[in-house]
């Protein structure tokens, strides 16, 4: 339970991340360092979550199932 909160919780700050690049674009601010590290973020933990749940995988934390 506990693997499957922390993959919602990082799929929630990738959200965040991307929401917090979309309103700093949104401004129309000069300033793009705040959206780029805004987008650097968002990539960092996508990346972060699809290893973690390759481990995950591996170590038979989860595994998949038959929709019915």
């Amino acid at each position: 339970m506990l693997f499957k909160a922390i993959i919602v919780t990082v799929l929630v700050l990738i959200l965040l991340s991307l929401a917090t690049a979309l309103f700093s674009m949104l401004r129309g601010n000069q300033d793009s360092t705040r959206t780029v590290k805004a987008l650097t973020v968002r990539i960092a933990l996508s990346i972060g979550l699809l290893i973690f749940i390759m481990i995950g995988y591996s170590l038979g934390l989860i595994s998949p199932h038959a929709l019915i």
